[in-house]
């Protein structure tokens, strides 16, 4: 047996949680002196004491985590819980990790505001294109670069890379929302492709055909596929500045793809 201090020793959890836990009912002392008042606790309550800790992590209430220790919940049980809990951890983090990469973008894109010499656009004439591409409306950029994964990771092998020119990205909503982008994404064609092509998911890549366009704005971005508002925004200026204004949905060419996520530089033609 040991006494309280011994145990929150053992435990590495503090005196007053272990009375608090002991108040409410969640974990009581193995013995009370009823002399002294002293606590003294098992070894063997550490084992309820840890999933006491787990499930506080797993951000269940103290109410429910009593119900559970009540129900017997067994170490599978907890385990699993542990499981789906690191997943969402991670994605916590990795979404964390975005929106740092997000700021440090702007803040790179507020520094240079006004020192860029003039940027290399060029203006071309774009003829019709065959496009065999997917139309949906996505929940963010994170949603549209797994797409743009899924493609490059099927189609390819459906199609023929002899078929295939460089994947595009449109996004059509009239105004942006993070949370609802209107976008079409697909690969133009440069061969013979089919009339549609069926993904996982009920999700079905149709062909039809990109209009001609007499006169395009284009310039390549190089970097984060993430930044490339920053490329968005060079072009925009450039244009208000010549006088010329957007008509219809931009266009985005990946020249060049991310090698892996990791190593996330990418080539990205702006139209």
């Amino acid at each position: 047996m040991f006494r309280i201090g011994e145990f929150s020793q053992i435990a590495r959890v503090s005196g007053r949680l272990l009375r608090y836990y002991d108040e409410i009912g969640l974990l009581r002392p193995q013995s009370i002196d009823p002399e002294t008042g002293y606590r003294s606790y098992s070894a063997r309550q550490l084992l309820r004491l840890n999933r006491i800790l787990v499930l506080k992590e797993l951000g269940l209430s103290l109410e429910n985590i009593a119900r559970l220790l009540d129900q017997e919940t067994s170490a599978e049980e907890i385990r699993g819980l542990l499981i789906l809990r690191k997943a969402q951890i991670e994605q916590s983090l990795q979404e964390e990790v975005e929106r740092l990469r997000v700021v440090e973008a702007r803040l790179q894109q507020i520094d240079t505001q006004g020192q860029m010499q003039e940027p290399d656009v060029i203006l071309k004439a774009v003829l019709a294109t065959p496009f065999l591409g997917l139309r949906d409306v996505l929940p963010g950029m994170d949603a549209i670069q797994r797409l743009v994964r899924r493609l490059v990771m099927t189609v390819p092998a459906k199609v023929g890379c002899h078929s295939l020119g460089h994947l595009a990205i449109l996004i059509h909503s009239p105004l942006y929302d993070p949370d609802a982008i209107d976008v079409e994404v697909g690969y133009q064609l440069v061969g013979k492709g089919p009339q549609s092509l069926e993904l996982a998911e009920e999700k079905v890549l149709t062909l039809r055909t990109l209009p001609a366009v007499e006169t395009m704005a284009t310039l390549v971005h190089v970097g984060r596929v993430i930044d490339s508002h920053r490329g968005s925004g060079v072009l925009a200026t450039w244009m208000e500045r010549h006088g010329w204004q957007m008509s219809g949905a931009g266009r985005e060419l990946l020249i060049q793809l991310p090698q892996s996520q990791e190593q996330d530089e990418a080539v990205v033609e702006m139209n």
